[in-house]
């Protein structure tokens, strides 16, 4: 009996240890709660925002939280809590705290004022580095926008705050970028370079006009494709998020973004731009200027153009101009869809003859390849009378 009381007391100094080797301890009785306990206990919260189907989550539950030196670290300075962002009380909070990203690693005080947060996997010592940040009131992503806010514009400031919102997938990084470029009299080192290749996203800024005006110094450094994919990416994505844009504001885009052939390239969005909006007298006179400044020798794009006059254009003349195209495109790489669009054309510019010629053609050929040329015996079928 003698010997419980002694075996009593090291279980209790040990138990600290236990609990610490078991890596975090979740809470697990929700926000709410989770917040009522940290301010009691003058702590954050850490919130683990999570789906189900989100593989870097999986990956930080099994390998991350679990660890020793992390569990050591999170449970004595935060009250942490896991919860699945798209399940009960995590539809709202999500909404809430704007949560798009999985995992999302928030830090919030005891009123719910979050004060720093990630979005991604982050492994054992850059988890904890994480926790040591969001515990910093000096350069936490909460007391850094604070001093932004304040007017703080240092060189030393916005590159904290450039690096908390890049960490956190912030839409307003570009904003930072921008004015931490200004600070900068070589944009030519590696780390700046770094900088605007990872982080711009307005074509119209100092920052992406310095990308594509030495873009073979970018390409030396992250290879010709990659740049390539990037330019792109942000020219795509600026005008996916600008739907407002006026044709004038895109064309001039197409020329800030590729200024060796952006009047090309603004010359072949008018036609896209002007079929988005069912104008087809617009659209054809469109077509017909572009292919005239720029004759293509492509069969797919010939044929495609015909192909969409042969549907969409009325325009006697125009129409004549298709019929050119798509010869052409019979001419470059002899298909059944090119007769198929021409006997299209034809039929539409009342010229039966050739038509049911084109149409015959085409069946003929889809059959050598085992296909079906459909709509030329589309054609066939109304010219003939039949449904």
């Amino acid at each position: 009996m003698l010997l419980k009381r002694p075996f009593l007391i090291a279980l209790y100094f040990l138990l600290p240890l236990v609990i610490s080797a078991q890596g975090i301890q979740f809470d697990h009785d929700g926000w709410t709660s989770a917040l009522a306990k940290a301010k009691f206990q003058h702590k954050l919260v850490f919130l683990d925002g999570f789906t189900v189907w989100c593989g870097p989550c999986k990956l930080m539950s099994s390998k991350t939280f679990p660890d020793s030196s992390v569990g050591a670290f999170f449970n004595e300075h935060f009250v942490n809590v896991k919860i699945d962002m798209e399940r009960g009380e995590g539809i709202e909070l999500a909404k809430r705290l704007n949560i798009q990203l999985y995992p999302t690693l928030l830090f919030a005080d005891g009123d719910g004022n979050v004060v720093h947060r990630v979005a991604g996997y982050y492994g054992v010592e850059e988890f904890k580095t994480l926790g040591r940040l969001a515990l910093d009131p000096e350069k936490n992503l909460a007391a850094l926008e604070q001093k932004y806010k304040s007017g703080d514009r240092s060189e030393t400031l916005l590159k904290d705050l450039m690096d908390a919102k890049t960490a956190a997938y912030d839409p307003e990084v570009g904003k930072i970028v921008q004015e931490f470029i200004k600070t900068q009299k070589d944009l030519g080192t590696p780390k700046n370079m770094e900088i605007i290749f990872t982080n711009v996203d307005d074509p119209f800024t100092d920052a992406f006009k310095y990308l594509v005006a030495n873009r073979k110094k970018f390409n030396e450094v992250y290879s010709e494709p990659a740049v390539k994919e990037r330019i792109d990416q942000v020219f795509e994505t600026y005008l996916q998020t600008h739907p407002a844009l006026q044709l004038g504001e895109v064309q001039r885009l197409y020329g800030t973004v590729y200024p060796e052939q952006g009047e090309k390239l603004a010359s072949a969005y008018r036609l896209t731009y002007y079929r988005q909006r069912s104008d087809s007298e617009r659209f054809a006179q469109s077509a017909l200027d572009h292919y005239t400044r720029y004759p293509s020798t492509d069969a797919d794009e010939l044929n495609e153009i015909g192909w969409i006059f042969s549907q969409e254009v009325s325009d006697p003349k125009m129409l004549e101009q298709a019929i050119k195209w798509a010869k052409q495109s019979c001419k470059l790489r002899e298909s059944y869809y090119c007769h198929e669009t021409l006997a299209a054309l034809y039929a539409k510019t009342g010229k039966k003859k050739q038509a049911i010629k084109e149409a015959n053609t085409a069946i003929k050929l889809a059959k050598t390849s085992n296909e079906e040329a459909l709509e030329a015996q589309k054609v066939l079928n109304e010219l003939n009378g039949k449904k």
